[in-house]
């Protein structure tokens, strides 16, 4: 029986599609960014967080260890994650609840009982948004858990980066309603200098889903990182990409923008992330990003900037 490993089950959601949404985070990513706000997403195995609010340093922990992964390190556990098998014996050993397991497998069917317990929040504009990571890198899975929500009537949505096989990007819009695509850059070199990949793919099979039609509708997203993807010169180039390539395919577009709530997930981690002491974006800096892609845009109406700003 095949099964997936989901990071997590966001309920009440109302930031990954329209109305009120349950999203399931896969894990594993086929991308690299250095901004990512779910670093624990991007391996596709579980992982497990450190908490050192939480941590009294008994070393309960380390000692059943049996690969020996934990050591104690001055004043914090540093967690080799070559050697940790993801037993989550540490885990059951911690007495504060320091450590964590973030990640967890289901069948489709187990996941399906979860989400469908939330239909009734939905209403007619919500419903479940796969993301991740890259939900649709675990392609089969994905669209077997879209193919079981369409027959429960519930609205779907995608959020992907779109680095996966078209077939399998073609096969999962016969059951999605709505697509979330992040265009990042239009640049191949800045985009694989800044998220680890170029983007001829991404970019080629938006254009030959939209060339095939189809009932979805389609948001396209942009975050908004200071530094990476705020220049007015790179908003304009994927306007440009969206007036010729996307043929007015476009319901909406989001610039959504860059905040650091999620450093102590890297703390949690052990990764020194290179974010972690940027400012979030103003709101200033945001409105000049709109007025930038207004000003190339065919349809004005469609862009607007999400997220929080000063």
């Amino acid at each position: 029986m095949e099964k997936a490993v989901i990071l997590d089950i966001q309920r009440m959601s109302t930031e990954d599609g329209p109305g009120i949404r349950t999203t399931v985070f896969f894990k594993g990513c086929s991308l690299a960014c250095g901004w990512c706000h779910n670093p624990e997403s991007i391996d596709f195995r579980p992982v497990i967080l450190w908490q050192r609010e939480r941590c009294i340093f008994c070393g309960s922990c380390a000692a059943v260890c049996p690969s020996g992964a934990l050591t104690m390190v001055a004043d914090q556990i540093v967690i080799d994650r070559d050697l940790c098998e993801r037993c989550g014996t540490c885990v059951a050993a911690c007495p504060t609840n320091a450590l964590a397991m973030k990640g967890r497998s289901y069948t489709v069917s187990e996941l399906i009982s979860e989400v469908v317990k939330d239909k009734v929040y939905f209403g007619t504009e919500g419903g479940v948004t796969l993301s991740g990571g890259e939900a649709l890198m675990q392609g089969t899975f994905a669209i077997e858990v879209l193919k079981q929500l369409k027959a429960a009537e519930i609205q779907t949505a995608v959020d992907t980066a779109g680095l996966v096989p078209y077939s399998v990007l073609e096969e999962a819009l016969k059951y999605t309603d709505i697509l979330l695509y992040d265009i990042k850059l239009i640049d191949p070199e800045e985009h694989e200098r800044l998220v680890g990949a170029k983007n001829d793919v991404i970019l080629a099979n938006l254009e030959k889903a939209v060339a095939a039609g189809g009932s979805w509708r389609l948001w396209i997203r942009t975050p908004i990182i200071p530094g990476a993807t705020d220049s007015n010169e790179g908003i304009r180039a994927i306007a440009a990409f969206i007036n010729t390539k996307l043929g007015g395919r476009v319901e909406r577009w989001e610039l959504c923008a860059f905040n650091n709530l999620c450093r102590n997930k890297y703390q949690m981690l052990g990764i020194d992330w290179k974010y972690g002491n940027t400012k979030i974006m103003t709101k200033v800096v945001m409105d000049k990003l709109v007025t930038a892609a207004r000003d190339e845009l065919n349809d004005k109406e469609i862009v607007r900037w999400t997220g929080a700003a000063d």
